[in-house]
């Protein structure tokens, strides 16, 4: 290489290095150990470092006496504030690993019981890692020889090592939840879905509508897909499924199921089921269905012994997950987000059942989709965005003069509602883990935070009084009880401390809502198990229940003094419903699943482990220290490898170290030709790949090999040396919209081919410098396999330079701008492309042109299948073979709706759904004879999943292209390894 750009890239490196060291500065990562927890935390959120460690450490000591399991290293739990609302995660490869989200989690629908939400999301997690992180005697002999390795496309033999050293990480969701809920029910005294009214409730209503229950296979490829419930389908018939276990076989044999022994050897789930329980696993599924259906039946049977409450459908659509409700006049307006249908705000009358949309609703949550308030005085609806990612944003939009204004962005303020007569704006703030009230006067200039409230203390779903004089509120506590309360905004505003009056405390109340004339509440609960109707009459202080229903009703608000309006539950989502304002007769209660298990295992009460903590405790917690990402690096897999170069085959090893905050993130594989298939070419290949902060990337490769180069004729190591120096910036991440800047220099050494060694260069010394600046604002709906609204856009500048002693430079501009849109039918998506690029030419680089042509998908991949929406891919056309200075492209695709199979499956092997893809794409090109091109053609992509975990797509397309003088065509046939 060239003195002079050695010393260009020192340089940079320099510089890199520097940008790094304040950029990590910045962080103030910290961490803290106790005897099997490492804990990595931000110095705002160091107050709940103790209580994490202790916690974690007892519902350890409880899972390791369950399984009889020891950890072999220490288990890392990260905590992190980015979300505004809490959740969990677990991993084992290649580490322990768990992440929190510290926020309170997403109220609603009694969808799960818990107590302290951080405790209580712990035990659920450390059962995924205590399950998944046991090992038979061969495991364990594996697992010293690689590490846990985790699968890797750009080197897809970790698969086997991953499946050797892991086996039980590889099996299906619903297997994987269903034991961590069902010991977290019991680990925590009872709360969990195993005593939840919604799963009772679904479950009931499948009976009611006459549904099918999902088969195992089906419940992974077509109703998570489908099913406006998508993962949550998991937890319900995960835990389902094996309560079933629990009380047909008893809970010892449920835990052996999960249970790895020194002599098992790979034993598959279904294998070892059928050693376990003495049963086919199949025929256990439908024992399962068969005793569902007939205790539902039980349960439906003794609600019906009184009459239910007559229930007006408005319309005969389900909306989905839905907002709270907000009464205008004769319409209500809600947030929906439903199946195969983007979220929005719809406007519903209460006399025609008729709706439209009012506006869309991007980045829509799980549960409330978003916080909703509407002034009907001036008729501005309030809503949130960001509700399920990152921070919330509030909007407020003129209804009368359908324009929509961003009052507040990032302001992490949700459960909103408005004051009839003072126009104020109160909501919950989530922050730091702490819940607080907050306050923003008409004419919303600024947020007043009014109260936080005690860690634990989890205040939701607020509601107003017309006067704005009390604040009607859930209040989630510690110990698991739930309760409506009423704060007088008057006390409040002149004292310091939330003071409050309990409306009740029966039933998981929640929604509560105000009559015109504040004096009645009301609001839903399941205090018989089914979530019904109820009020409270300030005036007499007499609770009343106003139905008795078979499935459940949510939401209720005021319309007129006999009505109601509120969201009734079925299988596809909530619909709108008009109740009568009058008593119910009487409310039997169903039974809960859960009871049953523990009918038949009593000593499951044992499982309950205490929350108190003691001073011995406390001494085994380490003092806290700042994190340090290079002494926290550790191995994620050192492996044998084979791959090719040219047409050689290699013999090398992948190794791959990180910290678990991938602060630091270092891959390299290294290897030799030793078989002499090729005696010019060299024998010695390396490929290094260092990522900083998963912002910064240096990389360096000398005739680097590639595991795809033994399948493919078209091969992508070049013979030569590569440096590269990346850098990416996010200009805007405010999901679904981001724009990001990408930006690299890579620098070029002894290179004679460039294009997958199919384009000579001229000069084999040179540089190419790039940046790209990306905008996409995409979207897509429920069953949806593709982006199905929105744009992207896209520029790129690019330069090339050699020879710095007599400097020879080219450049070029290019642009694309994509659009998605539905048309015609559901998920059938019409994508148009329009692009463009312009390359100030050089003949003494050549390797600067535009090269256009083919699919580019290749025998065994790692790219995105649908490579002919790629700028330079024009199908039909050879490889690469048409070259051109500048163009104009235009493309038109139509994506059909995906096609999704049911039991389409070998062993742990399943068919998911098929896409296919109808294009057309037209080309002016300026350089040679043939300027303009078209080309028709078409692609089929199998999704296939392996046991059930990775991922990959059996792909076949055909295309023909046509110029003036001549026309070619071509087909291929493709496989892609794991998920990009």
């Amino acid at each position: 290489m060239n003195c002079r750009i050695k010393n260009i890239v020192v340089i940079l490196s320099l510089l890199t290095l520097f940008a790094n060291s304040v950029l990590f500065s910045q962080l103030k990562w910290l961490e803290k150990d106790s005897d099997n927890f490492k804990l990595i935390y931000l110095k705002e959120n160091e107050h709940l470092a103790e209580h994490i460690l202790l916690s974690a450490e007892k519902a350890l000591a409880k899972l390791s006496w369950i399984f009889n399991y020891s950890p072999t290293e220490k288990i890392v739990i990260n905590i992190y504030d980015i979300n505004d609302y809490g959740v969990g995660s677990a991993t084992t490869v290649p580490q322990n690993i768990i992440r929190l989200s510290i926020e309170p989690l997403e109220a609603g629908y009694e969808n799960m019981l818990y107590t302290e939400r951080i405790y209580w999301l712990l035990t659920h997690e450390l059962v995924h890692i205590v399950v998944n992180d046991q090992s038979s005697d061969i495991e364990s002999f594996t697992r010293k020889l690689f590490s846990k390795v985790p699968p890797e496309q750009v080197q897809p033999s970790t698969i086997l090592y991953s499946l050797i050293t892991n086996f039980h990480r590889y099996t299906p969701r619903w297997h994987q939840e269903g034991i961590a809920v069902y010991l977290e029910t019991w680990l925590n005294g009872g709360f969990g879905r195993s005593f939840s009214s919604f799963d009772e409730m679904y479950f009931r209503t499948l009976v009611l509508d006459n549904e099918e229950f999902p088969e195992d296979i089906n419940l992974e490829t077509i109703y998570t897909h489908n099913s406006f419930l998508l993962g949550t389908l998991h937890y319900f018939i995960g835990t389902r499924f094996i309560s079933y276990l629990s009380i047909k076989f008893g809970h010892e044999k449920v835990l052996l199921w999960y249970t790895s022994e020194p002599g098992d050897f790979y034993s598959g789930l279904t294998a070892k089921f059928a050693d376990v329980f003495g049963v086919d696993f199949e025929i256990a599924w439908q024992n399962f269905i068969e005793a569902e259906k007939e205790f539902q039946k039980k349960n439906i049977a003794n609600l019906q012994k009184f009459e239910p409450t007559p229930v007006r459908r408005l319309t005969d659509k389900s909306f989905g997950w839905v907002s709270q409700p907000n009464v205008d006049k004769n319409n209500i307006i809600f947030g929906s987000h439903r199946s195969h249908e983007l979220a929005d705000l719809l406007q519903l009358d209460v006399n025609t059942g008729s709706y439209k949309e009012i506006s869309t609703l991007p980045t829509p949550s799980m549960y409330q989709v978003s916080s909703t308030a509407y002034d009907k005085n001036f008729n501005f609806l309030f809503y949130t965005t960001n509700n399920n990612q990152l921070y919330r944003d509030i909007w407020v939009l003129d209804i009368n003069e359908n324009k929509q204004k961003l009052l507040f962005e990032n302001n992490r303020v949700g459960y909103l509602t408005v004051s009839e007569t003072s126009h104020d704006l109160w909501g919950i703030e989530h922050s730091n883990g702490f819940a607080s009230l907050v306050v923003s006067p008409y004419p919303y200039a600024e947020i007043i935070p009014i109260v936080k409230f005690n860690m634990g203390q989890e205040v939701n779903q607020l509601s107003i009084s017309p006067s704005g004089r009390y604040l009607a509120a859930v209040l989630h506590q510690t110990n698991g009880t739930q309760l409506i309360i009423k704060i007088d905004t008057e006390v409040l505003k002149q004292s310091s401390k939330c003071s409050y009056d309990v409306i009740t405390d029966s039933g998981s109340p929640e929604n509560p809502s105000w009559s015109p004339d504040e004096g009645t509440l009301f609001w839903n609960a399941s205090a018989n198990g089914v979530s019904n109707i109820y009020k409270k009459d300030f005036a007499t202080s007499e609770t009343t229940v106003l139905t008795h229903t078979l499935r459940g009703l949510f939401k209720p608000v005021y319309v007129s003094p006999d009505s109601l309006f509120a969201f009734e539950f079925t299988t596809d989502g909530f619909t709108p419903v008009m109740i009568p304002n009058v008593p119910a007769e009487y409310l039997p209660a169903i039974d809960y699943y859960g009871s049953q298990v523990i009918a038949k295992d009593p000593e499951l009460a044992d499982f309950r482990i205490s929350q108190q903590s003691n001073e011995n405790e406390k001494a085994g917690l380490k003092p806290e220290e700042e994190y340090s990402a290079l002494s926290n690096m550790d191995i994620n897999s050192i492996v044998p490898v084979i791959s090719g170069f040219q047409s050689q085959k290699v013999i090398g090893l992948y190794s791959h170290f990180s910290d678990p905050m991938f602060i630091h993130d270092l891959q390299v594989e290294i290897g030799t030709s030793p078989f002499n298939e090729n005696s010019v070419v060299p024998k010695f290949h390396l490929k290094v790949k260092y990522d900083y902060n998963r912002k910064f990337h240096l990389s360096y490769d000398e005739n680097a090999a590639d595991f795809y180069d033994l399948f493919n004729d078209r091969k992508r190591g070049m013979i030569g040396r590569k440096i590269t120096l990346g850098h990416t910036y996010y200009w805007k991440y405010d999901i679904p919209h981001k724009i990001k800047q990408s930006t690299e220099i890579a620098f070029y050494n002894g290179v004679q081919f460039i294009n997958d060694n199919l384009v000579r260069v001229s000069r084999p010394d040179f540089m190419v410098a790039q940046t790209q600046w990306n905008s996409r604002d995409l979207r897509r709906t429920i069953g949806s396999s593709d982006y199905e609204s929105g744009y992207m856009f896209d520029v790129t500048l690019r330069v090339f330079g050699d020879n710095p002693d007599n400097p020879e430079y080219a450049g070029q501009v290019t642009a694309e701008w994509d659009n998605f849109s539905n048309w015609l039918t559901k998920h059938n998506t019409l994508h148009l492309k329009l692009g463009g690029g312009y390359h100030f030419d050089n003949p003494n680089l050549i390797q600067g042109r535009f090269y256009f042509g083919g699919f580019g998908n290749r025998y065994v991949e790692n790219v995105d299948v649908k490579q002919f929406r790629k700028l330079f891919r024009f199908p039909g056309l050879p490889i690469y073979s048409l070259a051109a200075d500048r163009f104009v492209k235009v493309m038109f695709e139509n994506n059909l709706p995906p096609l999704r199979f049911g039991n389409a499956a070998i062993g742990s092997h399943l068919v998911n759904h098929l896409d296919a893809s109808i294009y057309s794409q037209a080309m002016l090109v300026h350089m040679g004879k043939e300027n303009y091109w078209i080309d028709l053609g078409a692609q089929l992509n199998f999704v296939i999943k392996h046991w059930f975990n990775l991922e990959s797509t059996v792909s076949a397309g055909i295309a023909k292209a046509w110029s003036k003088t001549r026309s070619d065509w071509e087909w291929f046939i493709s496989v892609k390894l794991l998920k990009n």
